[in-house]
């Protein structure tokens, strides 16, 4: 399979999502949840701002993980919208490089957010010029 293929590409990215989805569950509960709630401060002790907080960090992993999915299908053919292939990738692209810049390359996941934003954008471009 050559790589500027989009079928190949997508399912690249959605690789990608995966592992950033287990990463981001995985590792930030061990680094950055688990001891923001040890440090004592009424937010962090509050047992409903607990929840919510790990709710939202794992709601989080578990979009990420849709989005894996959508981007698997779009690479069959079984979903064909442009808009939201350009959407995903947009977004992904611009949280990467914001994270790399506002993190001075410190972030773990600002190369992987990025890399899902190029490999989404170059197939969305390569599929609207091969459908022009």
């Amino acid at each position: 399979m050559e790589i500027l293929n989009p079928t190949f590409m997508l399912l690249m990215a959605a690789a990608l999502c995966a592992i950033t989805a287990l990463i981001h569950s995985i590792g930030g509960e061990k680094e950055l949840i688990g001891p923001a709630f040890a440090i004592d401060a009424p937010l962090t002790q509050s047992p409903l701002a607990r929840t919510i907080l790990r709710f939202a960090w794992h709601w989080t992993t578990l979009l990420w993980f849709i989005v894996a999915a959508v981007l698997a299908l779009m690479a069959y053919g079984d979903i064909d919208v442009p808009a939201l292939l350009l959407g995903i990738a947009m977004t992904h692209l611009a949280a990467g490089i914001y994270s790399g810049i506002a993190s001075r390359g410190q972030f773990i996941g600002f190369p992987l957010i990025t890399l899902i934003g190029v490999l989404t954008l170059l197939a969305f471009q390569i599929s609207q010029t091969a459908t022009t």
